[in-house]
């Protein structure tokens, strides 16, 4: 069973890759129209929440070795408790990630396959996330890996080849819209961070889970550069009191870059590795996902779960009738529900099975 478990190294790539997802499709747009000119300030603030609170997650977890979520709440609360947990996890993941499936989809068929229907787009993407799923020794990790040093070097060269574009002028007003908008609203930001719903299922697909705390805030601070620098990029070359109406921001500034002719299809090739991302997004979602159905049931094999999933996730996908509705899907009802269950249910279910653990110790002695 080793071979299956991934280390450190895979599990920040990971984390990381979860987080670069939401940015490149909405998560860069969503804090440019939030925030405006302050949205850097916005990012390091949002950053240290983050940290702190993945903190306090590691400590609760350290206390049950190799335990998830899903172990946890059996611990506290039984198989009901255990049982509606895992289920609300499973349709948060399908719902957010086909949610993006969407936005993805549409504006791949906008720029690059406008006379194919939407519905063989979204049907492409889920087939290659279930074959990756499907292969041994947990493949999409390990690909998730390899991917996540071209996802470093590509943003790195967005940022230095777009900085002839820059106006460093429009950071200013410092505070955007105000303070409140910066500190208070801006908090609504923190659904880019959904690396903190994957945390509370990392510790058993880890070799070593005591290290998690180390894995989980290095993770963090690379996704935060991540953040900043892709941000940082959409705000100098354009201007950021403007409202981004771009259906991925992030794509009109790689088509700034011009290094010749050599050079000519950048923008392909960007968008090619954000595909790939983004079916290593999917498949740690189904993967995740599959994991928790099979803790629910006692299977030993993940394999009939990935392909029921991957069909739900397409269905998940299939809802919504334009970007626009997918969109507000995300800023409303998908926002409500990461507050809620990250920083709610499942923060209270490690606090309170904490104190179960301490009081059953304490009458131990």
């Amino acid at each position: 069973m080793e071979n299956t478990k991934i280390g450190n190294k895979e599990a920040i790539a990971l984390l990381v890759t979860i987080t670069f997802n939401q940015l490149i499709i909405n998560g860069s747009k969503a804090i440019l129209n939030t925030t405006a000119s302050s949205s850097l300030l916005n990012i390091l603030f949002i950053s240290i929440i983050v940290i702190i609170f993945d903190c306090v997650i590691c400590f609760f977890l350290n206390k049950f070795p190799a335990f998830d979520l899903i172990d946890i709440s059996g611990y506290l609360g039984g198989n009901f408790l255990k049982w509606s947990v895992g289920l609300l996890y499973i349709v948060y993941f399908l719902l957010f990630s086909g949610n993006l499936l969407h936005l993805f989809s549409t504006c791949l068929q906008i720029i690059y396959f406008p006379v194919t229907l939407l519905v063989f787009i979204r049907l492409f993407l889920v087939i290659g996330t279930i074959i990756i799923c499907l292969l041994k020794n947990n493949a999409i990790y390990r690909s998730t890996f390899v991917l996540f040093s071209i996802l470093i070097i590509s943003t790195l060269f967005l940022f230095i080849s777009d900085i002839q574009f820059f106006d460093v002028e429009n950071v200013y007003p410092m505070l955007g819209y105000g303070i409140f908008s910066t500190f208070v609203s801006g908090l609504s930001n923190l659904l880019i961070f959904q690396t903190l719903a994957y945390i509370f299922f990392l510790p058993p697909i880890m070799k070593n889970p005591s290290e998690i705390k180390k894995i989980t805030i290095t993770s963090i601070v690379i996704s935060s550069l991540f953040i900043l620098l892709t941000v940082a990029t959409v705000l100098f070359t354009f201007n950021g009191l403007v409202e981004v109406d771009e259906l991925l921001p992030l794509y009109s500034a790689v088509r700034y870059i011009d290094y010749g002719s050599f050079f000519q299809k950048m923008n392909s090739i960007f968008l090619l590795i954000w595909i790939m991302s983004f079916v290593s997004y999917l498949g740690i979602t189904l993967k995740f996902s599959a994991n928790i159905l099979k803790k629910l049931s006692l299977f030993k094999t993940d394999s009939i779960f990935v392909i029921i999933l991957g069909v739900l996730l397409f269905l998940a996908s299939g809802w919504q009738k334009t970007y626009a509705v997918s969109t507000l899907f995300v800023q409303s009802a998908l926002k409500f529900s990461f507050f809620i269950l990250i920083f709610g249910i499942s923060f209270l279910i490690l606090a309170f099975a904490y104190l179960k653990y301490k009081y059953l110790k304490s009458k131990e002695q």
